[in-house]
């Protein structure tokens, strides 16, 4: 009988917790078993990345799975984007890579695809593996199965470097902060290939994040690379999250790009390059995307907030690219995948191929006036939500994904966390003071309700 296991280690789009205590050696024994009895596949290919119980993690994992019985292709010390571009390439039965992503050097975690890049999640494939792992009864394998190691690093590169012609990207200053995730490795790698100038912060992969935390979502991580940038006198500066699939682009001043208007400038490189075809953006992505993405000849579609929404959705519609506010970028050619990387360098052709700084790039495009996601603790979430629709009757609304008001002048997406007891409110108008105004409205309401700020 295996060791006892938190169910709520399994997130709706990953298994994550704090080590050694929601997750463990045990833990990661028991889910690779769990995962083989559920998928029945041959062999499972599994990578890791920088965190310092990341090896003995992987060890454990591995074990469990060739005690059940099936073949382990060894990856190495990874990124996720590489991970799921191992998936897309070498169409493994399955992928498995140990990560916490952004999250502080506590954490660990595992994220889960199958063949092709498909990912696991809360409605799919996670609920099930927790049901066997707490279960803790394994059918006895036949045989035990063999470790064999796979490197990737080079085809990866290969295939980033295809989404750009090398011939147009002009010798930029480019300041990269890693925050001592995977994220510098591509670019070390990619370094020669190119003739930009790449001023480097912390490129060493180092699980205990000496520097800062790399989550470019907190305004905190963004100083050392603020600073660099005016130091070095920089075109642009791209902040990496933990494990490389999110990208955050900086402009020469050191202002940060908002999440809608890298999605709307990236939209219109690969529309202008490709020709006409979809481009999805998720339900907080500003008004700026889809004028854009019409304005250079696409189709845009507005999807649910999610990896693993945005992947179906980008394969039913075949579209050729997808953005969200929170730094993912995805790619059909990358098997319907993010990537920080292949977004970094379709941004450096982007900015080559103009003659303009990039903050006058954006002072053209992030023309509406945006709130950021403010998030409000609390536990009445979906019931807060409720009483604000019939508060704002007035507008029209929809429900794709939490709750959206439109009004002539300004629109607001409220929504619940997946992750956390949290109520997220992103609010985008067409003046400042518009902005000021709905945002105290909204804040007052919510807070009136019992919410509070965080």
């Amino acid at each position: 009988m295996a060791s006892p296991i938190n169910p709520k280690i399994f997130r709706d789009y990953d298994i994550r917790g704090v080590y050694p205590d929601d997750i463990n050696e045990d833990t990661y024994y028991t889910i690779g078993r769990s995962v083989c009895v559920f998928l029945h596949v041959s062999r499972i290919a599994v990578g890791f990345d920088m965190r310092l119980s990341s090896p003995s993690l992987f060890d454990s994992l591995t074990k469990g799975i060739m005690d059940q019985g099936v073949d382990v292709v060894n990856l190495g010390r990874i990124s996720t984007e590489m991970h799921n571009f191992a998936s897309g390439k070498f169409q493994f039965d399955a992928n498995i890579i140990i990560s916490a992503s952004h999250n502080p050097a506590q954490y660990n975690g595992i994220k889960i695809v199958t063949s092709g890049a498909v990912p696991l999640h809360g409605q799919r494939g996670l609920p099930e593996i927790r049901d066997i792992a707490t279960n803790g009864n394994f059918p006895r394998a036949s045989k035990k199965g063999t470790m064999s190691d796979f490197a990737i690093e080079k085809e990866w590169i290969r295939h980033a470097l295809s989404f750009v012609n090398k011939e147009k990207i002009r010798p930029l200053r480019v300041v990269i902060d890693a925050g001592n995730g995977m994220g510098g490795v591509s670019w070390n790698l990619l370094e020669k290939y190119l003739p930009i100038k790449i001023h480097k912060l912390y490129f060493e992969p180092d699980g205990r994040f000496p520097h800062h935390l790399p989550d470019p979502l907190n305004e905190k991580n963004l100083i050392d690379i603020q600073k660099s940038i005016r130091n070095t006198h920089a075109d642009v500066g791209f902040a990496i999250d933990g494990d490389a699939d999110r990208l955050f682009v900086l402009d020469e001043n050191g202002t940060v790009l908002s999440g809608t208007t890298t999605t709307a400038l990236l939209a219109k490189f690969f529309l202008l390059k490709k020709g006409p075809a979809s481009v999805l953006y998720n339900a907080v992505c500003g008004k700026i995307v889809p004028e854009t993405v019409e304005k250079s000849g696409g189709i845009p579609i507005r999807v649910r907030v999610g990896h693993s929404f945005i992947k179906e959705y980008m394969k039913k519609e075949n579209a050729l690219f997808a953005g969200e506010h929170s730094g993912h970028f995805y790619f059909r050619e990358n098997y319907y995948a993010d990537s920080s990387t292949i977004a970094g360098l379709a941004f450096l052709q982007f900015l080559s191929e103009g003659e303009k700084k990039l903050s006058s790039i954006v002072s053209e495009t992030q023309i509406y006036f945006q709130s950021g996601e403010v998030n409000f603790r609390t536990t009445e979430a979906t019931s807060i939500l409720e009483r604000l629709e019939k508060i704002f009757h007035d507008g029209k609304t929809d429900h794709l994904d939490g709750l959206s008001l439109w009004y002539p002048n300004w629109w607001v997406n409220m929504r619940v966390s997946k992750t956390e007891p949290y109520l997220r409110v992103n609010l985008e108008a067409n003046t400042k003071d518009i902005l000021r105004v709905q945002m105290n409205k909204i804040e007052e309401l919510i807070k009136s309700f019992g919410g509070s700020k965080v």
